[in-house]
Order: C-alpha cells, then sequence, then structure tokens
C-alpha cells in the first residue's frame, strides 16, 4: 500500500499559509502561489501531497519546460531559491508548517524536489501522524 505524505506549507518570507482550501487539487486544498511564465502573471495551486505533480493553472498558461517565477500570494515577495536544479532551473522553498522546507524546481514539468527538516522528529511526526490518521 502506498502512504502520501501530505504537507501545509507556509510563506518563507512573511509566515503566512500558502494553503488554499477553495482550490482542490488530488481533492485536498492546494498550495497557492502567484505564478510568472513567459511575462504572464497568475496563479499556480500544486498538490500538497509531497510526489503528486498535479497542479492547476489559473490566468497563465501550462508552458512545458517554462520556469515559473513563484511568489506568496500574501505578501507578493519572490520565494527564495538557494540551489539549482540538475536541469539547471532554480530550486524554490516554502516552509512546512512543522518545520523544515519543501523545495521545488521550478520548470514546470521538472520532478526535481526534496523534503528538508530542521529537526529530524518533524520529519517522523508528519510521517506518524499521516499514519495514525489513516488507520484509526
Amino acid at each position: 500500500m502506498t502512504h502520501q505524505i501530505e504537507v501545509s506549507v507556509k510563506c518563507p518570507n512573511c509566515g503566512k499559509s500558502l494553503m488554499n482550501s477553495s482550490v482542490l487539487v488530488d481533492d485536498m486544498p492546494s498550495i497557492e502561489l502567484e505564478a510568472t511564465i513567459e511575462n504572464k502573471k497568475g496563479r499556480i495551486f500544486l498538490s500538497q501531497i509531497y510526489g503528486s505533480y498535479n497542479k492547476i493553472f489559473d490566468d497563465v498558461d501550462d508552458v512545458a519546460n517554462a520556469v515559473v517565477q513563484c511568489a506568496c500570494p500574501a505578501c507578493h515577495n519572490l520565494l527564495p531559491t538557494q540551489r539549482t536544479c540538475f536541469c539547471k532551473a532554480p530550486v524554490a522553498s516554502v516552509n512546512l508548517e512543522l518545520g523544515g522546507a519543501v523545495n521545488f524546481c521550478t520548470r514546470n514539468g521538472c520532478k526535481g524536489h526534496s523534503l528538508e527538516f530542521e529537526n529530524p522528529d518533524d520529519a517522523f511526526k508528519l510521517f506518524l501522524d499521516k499514519d495514525e490518521s489513516r488507520y484509526l
């Protein structure tokens, strides 16, 4: 059986939640980001399931291989990028609600992503919380 890990994230700049319960992706609240693709601004809604690449584009086109500039919909600041993906695009980061970060490649279609935890106990908590909720 496959376990899915659901992540709740917030802006690393202003600390506001990036979760949107009005727009569902994979039948769950999405992660909402401002997006600029080929000089056009809109929104992108990402799945909160780690490892899902499902997303919804709003007012921007789903351009394959385009590098997306991602920003917080609350403070409008660009998400930090501190490294480059194997595909040569910037890797953006958002903070996990419980501590740590989700890093994802900004190239549309690239599957480069990772989870990082400040405290290893937070990783165990995330996995245990999801497992317990599935089997109670």
